[in-house]
């Protein structure tokens, strides 16, 4: 995709790129407040940042504006591609945001190589980076003194959910199946052979995939003779679709586990609905009762006119990402990247759609417990177990 340093107003949905302007404005007004969205906007995964950006970033916004916006004023996001999966290119626009000082606060990014990539700089530039869809482990615990992220992590919940698959499904053999050329996934490997091994859980064979490979064959047959009580599928979406589908086309019924990318709608459309029955974690579960997750689905089943389905995990965290960020903004004392930083420090308790999150320093948000999810009927979110 053409870089943009404007507003990109196609939407794929027939929402209006321009996510402030129109019936909404007249809550919020004024000269709006402008940031990029940077996300994936290119490449392979287009079409899952396409959708991030118009079924959860324009309605978050829409919502935030018709509550008053930022200190009144109306939030406006615009485009920035991060050129997923490669980064150099992302780390030259990353600096070039970031020697803008009138940007105060970086939102989006996505991958977590996207975010990884941007360590140094950030550390560098200081700026707030609000990263809610990074679902990989983190290897700097320092966080550049300016990370927040929002997604639950492999390490924190790997250990209670496989726990409660070998207490309740008598999981012993666990067969794995990851993407070779992702930083994401190889990270998260290491952290279930651990997590496995505590746990007593043997290993019965390890396959790996490249981005975008089609003929999984050999790999299939791999897992199908090792036999295993449970299969961890640690890919993007789009793979882990294709790597689940080809496993049932062959046979293979056995269960399969996953981490926050089970919950993705395009592993469940590319696994052509092979996905029903997987066992991960996500930010939320479609049938939680409290209203505002209620009316966060009711609202998405408006806009996307799919009464029958249900907001994916990713779509769900940047829907309730934009209103955390709006809180942080209108808490903040001043529009300056230290403000800003304190005041996500400052969040303690504030409850989300994912229940009630704190941060009290930059890195990962807390939770009271993380929310364990099975896929359902047309994808579905259904809480585990």
């Amino acid at each position: 995709m053409k870089r943009n340093n404007g507003l990109l107003f196609a939407a794929a949905l027939g929402l209006a790129a321009l996510v402030t302007q129109g019936a909404h404005a007249q809550q919020a007004t004024g000269e709006p407040v402008k940031l990029p969205f940077p996300y994936v906007f290119s490449g392979p995964l287009i079409e899952f940042g396409e959708r991030v950006w118009n079924e959860g970033v324009v309605p978050g916004v829409e919502a935030v504006n018709k509550k008053g916006g930022i200190k009144g004023r109306p939030l406006e996001f615009y485009k920035v591609d991060v050129r997923f999966p490669e980064t150099a290119d992302w780390i030259t626009e990353f600096r070039r945001l970031c020697a803008d000082k009138s940007i105060p606060v970086m939102f989006g990014v996505g991958p977590t190589k996207s975010v990884l990539a941007i360590y140094e700089e950030t550390k560098n530039c200081g700026i707030p980076v609000f990263a809610p869809s990074s679902t990989g482990a983190w290897p700097e615990k320092d966080y550049a003194g300016w990370f927040y992220r929002y997604q639950p992590i492999a390490e924190d919940v790997w250990p209670i959910l496989f726990k409660e698959a070998k207490e309740k499904h008598g999981l012993k053999k666990m067969a794995i199946t990851y993407t070779l050329d992702d930083d994401y996934a190889v990270t998260n490997l290491k952290i279930a052979q651990k997590v496995l091994k505590d746990l007593g859980i043997e290993i019965v064979t390890e396959q790996s995939i490249r981005g975008k490979d089609t003929n999984l064959q050999s790999q299939v047959a791999a897992i199908r003779n090792a036999r295993a009580d449970g299969i961890l599928l640690l890919h993007q979406p789009n793979d882990m679709g294709t790597m689940l589908l080809q496993l049932r086309e062959r046979g293979v019924t056995t269960p399969v586990y996953g981490d926050a990318n089970i919950g993705g709608v395009d592993f469940w459309k590319l696994s052509n609905g092979a996905a029903k029955g997987g066992i991960g974690y996500s930010v939320y579960t479609a049938t939680d009762p409290r209203p505002m997750v209620q009316d966060w689905v009711k609202l998405w089943r408006e806009k996307t006119k799919r009464p029958n389905d249900g907001p994916d995990g990713f779509v769900t965290v940047y829907f309730d990402a934009v209103q955390i960020l709006a809180h942080v903004l209108n808490d903040s004392k001043a529009m300056t990247r230290e403000e800003i930083r304190n005041a996500f420090n400052r969040v303690k308790d504030l409850d989300t759609i994912s229940g009630k999150i704190t941060w009290t320093q930059p890195g990962e948000v807390t939770r009271s417990k993380p929310i364990l999810i099975q896929v359902g009927d047309n994808g579905l979110l259904n809480p585990w177990p």
